[in-house]
């Protein structure tokens, strides 16, 4: 006898309306030209050069991502189409950004009118990939390969970008905390705007994929456990992503709360069929803003709160006692 269908998962994402609406990061409002009248400590740069060379790294993730099962997904193909090139205006809004105050390593050449040509630092974005060697094309192996082993892989990757965009969120505003200069907040706000819908899908997907599936539930908290990494890891080197997370987070108590909840939000293990289960307040300063970040204490609950001690653990232990000075730490960016 076969076993009883599951009844067809809701997905709480109105994906009609983002596909509509989806469209190049609106940067109307930025005073683009007061940049340079206000400074940025060394970390600010730092984190800047980071954030640009991971949001312009993100058509990689892609390329991994359409060799497996998600690919099947109509609706999750659809997104990810929008989400790539959302995500390489996020990039541009970074380069801009950095140009304008006077940070472009390497220079550029400029086109008669004086701007920039399309895509900006080119030479930098190949000198990164350059860098990862052989293992930036072998990265689409494990992929492939989990994607034929487990019938729940969407379901990882679902809850993986979820954790990821979140992750992403808690930095941007972080970077505001820490740095007061005014165009920055502009920008970040209007970027934050797509992030959140970004974290809107993947929570929704990883929500309605992992309720009353144990099966998926138990793969996606291993998996986490096992292979989570902090975003940028493996882009980035080592000493970067500390430097990074260190100037962030590890400067006050405010930052050290913001990266507890991102580590809350995959270390509580989901109960399928109680997506309330997990269900925790927030704590302060997870957000500058929890509402403006997508971050209700109402979408806590969600599923996609998976295990993982290993790396943001760590991270924490970290963080203890490390009172950054504001100038960058470790290598750094550019």
């Amino acid at each position: 006898m076969d076993p009883p269908a599951r009844p067809p998962r809701t997905i709480d994402f109105d994906i009609d309306r983002y596909l509509r609406n989806s469209r190049k990061v609106d940067l109307s409002g930025v005073e683009w030209e007061a940049i340079p009248d206000h400074p940025l400590a060394d970390g600010d740069v730092m984190c800047l050069h980071y954030m640009m060379d991971i949001e312009t790294h993100t058509v990689i993730y892609l390329r991994d991502l359409l060799a497996t099962r998600a690919a099947r997904d109509p609706y999750v193909t659809a997104f990810l189409s929008c989400w790539v090139y959302e995500e390489l205006w996020h990039g541009e809004a970074f380069s801009d950004f950095l140009r304008l105050y006077g940070v472009e390593v390497p220079a550029e050449p400029r086109i008669p009118d004086g701007s920039a040509p399309m895509p900006t630092r080119p030479r930098r974005t190949a000198r990164l990939r350059e860098r990862m060697g052989v293992g930036h094309q072998l990265f689409l192996i494990p992929s492939m390969l989990g994607s034929l082993v487990l019938r729940d892989f969407v379901a990882l990757h679902m809850t993986w970008g979820a954790i990821n965009e979140l992750t992403t969120l808690t930095a941007y505003h972080q970077l505001m905390r820490r740095c007061p200069h005014p165009v920055l907040h502009q920008m970040l706000r209007k970027i934050i705007q797509d992030e959140r819908r970004h974290f809107a899908f993947y929570r929704a997907q990883a929500k309605a994929r992992l309720t009353d599936n144990r099966r998926a539930a138990k793969v996606v908290r291993r998996a986490l456990q096992a292979f989570w990494t902090p975003v940028g890891a493996g882009v980035k080197n080592d000493e970067e992503v500390d430097a990074l997370a260190l100037y962030l987070f590890g400067d006050s108590p405010v930052g050290r709360d913001a990266i507890r909840e991102i580590d809350a939000y995959h270390r509580r293990p989901a109960r399928p069929g109680r997506p309330d289960a997990a269900r925790g307040r927030p704590r302060p300063g997870a957000a500058a803003s929890p509402d403006e970040a997508g971050l209700r204490p109402a979408a806590r609950g969600d599923p996609a709160r998976q295990g993982r001690g290993g790396a943001s653990v760590e991270l924490e232990a970290r963080l203890a006692g490390v009172h950054p000075s504001g100038r960058s730490q470790g290598s750094g960016c550019g």
